[in-house]
């Protein structure tokens, strides 16, 4: 309210001292149209600025309900800059103080599979990204897909992606993701079968 009076007080005494003027003058009836606009110009401003300042207050300041999204620009800047075991370090920070925030897990994940070519590493940041981190069901999938992917490329242990995949299939059914993870499923299967890697246990990871 305050800002209000700074933006308006100069005008609104301006406008009256114009109406006085008028009146003293006798041309009122000259300019009463004009004066008539000019009032409901200033009126309607600072109803939009009341409006403003009630929107920014209650929805988009200080303590408001719309949370603003962290920007994590201190890891980015270290893993752009190739300072990988920093940007793992700042990473990490940032996961115990996300509050839920899948970003830092996921990042570290990929950081660790990319560029320090860690992939059990990147699995357990993926695994914890599952556990302890808000996911819809598309970043779950994502996730979940780039575990498997690990298991059976890099780490070359597909024994431990049949658990995931089963996963997958049984919490989305009649999906494309679902439908996917079955038939990959029945395929890895087959494959460990043929290899003579064990038997492949289809218990579904948490």
């Amino acid at each position: 309210m305050h800002r209000l009076t700074q933006h308006y007080g100069p005008a609104a005494f301006g406008f009256g001292v114009g109406v006085v003027w008028v009146i003293w003058t006798g041309a009122l009836p000259i300019y009463t149209p004009l004066l008539t606009a000019a009032g409901v110009w200033a009126i309607s401003q600072v109803v939009i600025r009341v409006a403003g300042a009630l929107a920014h207050q209650y929805l988009g300041g200080s303590g408001g309900t719309t949370p603003h999204r962290a920007e994590y620009s201190q890891p980015r800047a270290l893993a752009a800059q190739g300072r990988y075991r920093e940007a793992t370090e700042a990473w990490e920070l940032a996961a115990a103080e996300s509050e839920g925030d899948p970003e830092p897990y996921v990042a570290l994940a990929r950081l660790y599979r990319d560029q320090l070519k860690d992939p059990e590493a990147a699995a357990e940041w993926f695994r914890r990204a599952r556990r302890d981190a808000r996911l819809d069901g598309g970043l779950d999938l994502l996730v979940t897909q780039e575990l498997i992917e690990l298991y059976v490329k890099q780490l070359g242990q597909p024994q431990r992606a049949i658990p995931e995949l089963a996963r997958l299939r049984e919490r989305y059914p009649r999906t494309p993701g679902g439908q996917a993870a079955e038939r990959e499923l029945q395929e890895l299967r087959a494959r460990i079968a043929r290899e003579g890697n064990g038997p492949a246990a289809e218990h579904p990871a948490p």
